[in-house]
């Protein structure tokens, strides 16, 4: 696996970057959720939708968290875009021997009450018209090894154009309280749910 290499300059130009990018490409950016911190580490569960995944949740954890940003990638992807592991972009690789190593190197990220995790359950890029969320089963692997000690937060993500030349960005987000037992179909059964009260939303504006 390819561990991150979180670097000053890095995370500077990322910040940057973000900021300047999504003002340029989005003609209004809008968050929307409420969150009480309780100080532990925050694991940032969010529907992979298109290039600017990563850059948004940069976003919103300035505006929010304010944590240290950690982001879980396939690993084929991250070797084509190195320049984000100095961001904090890390590998994982589906079928492999090595992906108990990613998830043990999450689990280990997530015990630091500083760092905010961003992964990506569905495993790849999905259209933003997914109704029904399909989690690969790592999570419900770093949520049992992490026994409760971290706050769960979904995020849900959406564009409109409507009769502008820029769509404009809803970034939705929710505190999530995982309970006794872990079960990944109930989990992505909850985000699903989640994520059709953020499509409501839009639709009755």
């Amino acid at each position: 696996m390819i561990k991150a290499n979180k670097t000053y300059l890095g995370v500077l130009f990322f910040d940057l970057y973000a900021k300047i990018q999504l003002k340029r490409y989005f003609r209004k950016i809008t968050v929307i959720g409420d969150f009480e911190d309780n100080g532990k580490p925050i694991l940032l569960i969010s529907n992979h939708f298109s290039w600017w995944d990563g850059f948004i949740q940069l976003l919103l954890n300035k505006r929010v968290f304010k944590r240290k940003l950690y982001v879980m990638m396939l690993e084929e992807q991250l070797r084509k875009f190195m320049i984000l592991n100095k961001g904090g972009a890390f590998s994982i690789r589906k079928n492999s021997r090595d992906i108990v190593e990613s998830l043990e190197y999450t689990t280990g990220l997530l015990k630091h009450k500083e760092n905010v995790l961003l992964i990506f359950p569905q495993g790849e890029i999905q259209t933003l018209y997914t109704h029904d969320f399909v989690f690969e089963k790592g999570l419900e692997y770093i949520l049992k090894k992490l026994n409760g000690e971290v706050q769960i937060v979904f995020n849900v993500n959406l564009v409109d154009y409507f009769s502008y030349k820029k769509p404009s960005l809803n970034i939705y987000f929710t505190p999530y309280n995982v309970g006794d037992k872990i079960d990944i179909e109930t989990i992505q059964k909850d985000f699903t749910h989640f994520a059709h009260e953020c499509i409501k939303n839009q639709t009755d504006k």
